[in-house]
């Protein structure tokens, strides 16, 4: 929740790297698997516009099947197989803490060690329980880190991990949560992810690629997984049409690994005891649960886990710009399932109706009502506080809503920032909220009971109404509004984002629900739609029609 961010970034690009959902057992009888499913799910979504390509392999009882569709690069009437490589963005988290669990086998680290004992002599903690962080607790997402560093600002938001490098990590590790409590329940990190895999890469010498590839990869025969895409590389694809894959420097261990069909088979027959391996650790202490409450899932040292009526079944999943994964097994039953999407298709869909669980976000509320309402932080500056689909949110004018998780008595943390709430109180009355970030407080005054978000209502238009909204509106030489019709009314989209719904407020005005933004839409004299103006963050951005 940065107050200089620039208006162009629709959506803050913190919230949309490598997401991670939720896979949850609903009933105790499991779902059958309908036939013909991965090989039907791949050829709508190619059919649909929202796939370039897919993959999806499967391992029952040792017997390995493939399905693949689409074309692996636009035009090119070369169909994807079990060799194509996608990138498996935060699949790439499971790698990493399999290095881990290795060199704590070979004595290179323990699970307790800190922060302090490896950076020392190089970081200077302004909060002093970051120092204390273990190395278990950035592997489970318990660190109290938030999602990303704050100084994550990169010159190509096409790219963002790009040009992160040492320094800059080291920079942010300096000053994060200063001034703010130390939270350490579940919330989950790509900050503390990378961080990780730079710091096993540093204790080992080489750096994350070459200790990944030395203790992890050589020993389990996985020859085509990496950190390069390599000739037999899938386009990635997002928004309709192709987009740059991502690259990663220091924060690699987060989500920069490629790989294939046939290489995630062979982890699958790894971890169900199927294939021999040359790992040092013992693969079933991976599965131990070691983070109970992770709201609504538990976690291993390894995976995340959901329960089935079959057995548990252990899991990650990854997304990038233009590329979409799953890799998960389940012991008890001798099955194991790795989804490949260059597109916007979400593979955990099809994930949970083939392990037959489903997908269930639940409702969290506020834990304590009184926080809920509108602050004002400046003149056109303002925080909301509301109940989200999991737990209590706040909303920063121009940015999207961000989980609050409690760290003390009126203290939250902001997960996906390095900031923090404190709400202050008269009479137990919350009368003000003060924003805690890069060591500087914002006091912002309580104004409303309800966050002005939740306040909105959407007008009714008609499909011809929205007809004359449709086409291309040119905001920079480089980024472009796309308007369409989607299923239930219009979308939008920035060049090198996705589609997001938009709902009319009234004529020509139109809001989003993902973020604290509004597009108005402006006519000429005869009537007709000539541009529309971004409204974000107390700014204005004018997009000339251009279709």
């Amino acid at each position: 929740m940065r107050n200089d961010m620039k208006a162009s970034r629709l959506i803050d690009l913190r919230l949309t790297t490598c997401a991670l959902m939720l896979l949850v057992a609903l009933s105790s009888q499991a779902l059958a698997v309908p036939e013909g499913l991965l090989a039907d799910s791949l050829e709508e979504g190619v059919a649909s516009g929202k796939l370039l390509s897919g993959v999806a392999a499967t391992w029952r009882d040792g017997e390995i099947a493939v399905h693949a569709a689409g074309e692996a690069a636009p035009d090119s009437g070369s169909s994807p197989n079990r060799a194509s490589r996608y990138q498996i963005g935060s699949v790439t988290k499971a790698f990493t803490n399999l290095l881990l669990a290795e060199m704590v086998a070979r004595g290179d680290v323990g699970y307790d060690t800190t922060l302090r004992d490896l950076l020392e002599d190089e970081v200077a903690f302004a909060n002093e329980r970051v120092g204390e962080i273990t190395l278990m607790e950035l592997a489970t997402h318990t660190s109290g880190l938030p999602r990303l560093p704050a100084n994550l600002d990169p010159s190509d938001n096409r790219d963002p991990y790009a040009d992160y490098d040492r320094q800059a990590l080291y920079r942010a590790l300096a000053s994060v949560r200063e001034g703010q409590p130390l939270g350490k329940g579940y919330a989950y990190s790509n900050f503390g992810a990378g961080l990780l895999g730079h710091l096993l890469g540093r204790v080992h010498g080489g750096g994350y690629r070459a200790a990944l590839t030395e203790r992890v990869l050589d020993p389990m025969g996985l020859a085509r997984t990496g950190l390069g895409a390599g000739e037999t590389a899938a386009t990635g694809f997002s928004g309709g049409q192709v987009v740059m894959a991502w690259t990663f420097d220091t924060l690699a261990g987060a989500g920069a690994l490629w790989s294939n069909a046939d290489d995630l088979m062979r982890l699958a027959g790894i971890q169900l005891g199927a294939m021999e391996h040359g790992l040092a650790h013992d693969l079933a202490a991976d599965r131990k649960i070691v983070v109970a409450e992770a709201s609504p899932f538990k976690l291993t040292r390894v995976w995340h886990v959901a329960e089935s009526a079959e057995g548990r079944i252990f899991w990650h999943n990854g997304a990038t710009s233009g590329y979409k994964s799953f890799f998960g097994f389940r012991p008890e039953t001798g099955e194991a399932l790795a989804l490949l999407f260059a597109g916007d298709v979400d593979p955990l869909g099809v994930a949970s109706a083939w392990f037959g669980i489903e997908i269930e976000v639940p409702s969290a509320g506020l834990p304590d009502p009184t926080i809920a309402g509108q602050y004002r932080l400046g003149p056109q500056l303002g925080i909301g506080v509301f109940a989200g689909d999991r737990g209590p949110v706040a909303r920063l004018s121009g940015q999207p809503p961000a989980a609050l998780e409690a760290v003390g008595d009126d203290w939250y943390a902001i997960n996906v920032a390095d900031a923090s709430l404190r709400f202050l109180r008269e009479d137990d009355r919350v009368v003000a909220v003060e924003l805690v970030q890069n060591g500087t407080t914002q006091r912002a005054e309580k104004v409303a009971d309800e966050a002005e978000v939740v306040s909105r209502e959407e007008a009714e238009l008609s499909p011809e109404a929205l007809e004359a909204y449709l086409g291309d509106y040119e905001l920079a030489p480089q980024a472009r509004f796309t308007i369409r019709r989607g299923e239930s009314g219009l979308e939008a989209r920035l060049t090198g984002q996705p589609f997001f719904p938009i709902y009319p407020r009234g004529d020509d005005v139109f809001f989003y629900k993902v973020v604290d933004a509004e597009l108005h839409f402006e006519r000429n004299d005869a009537g007709e739609i000539e541009a529309l103006v971004l409204h974000q963050g107390g700014m204005e951005q004018r997009a000339e029609r251009v279709d």
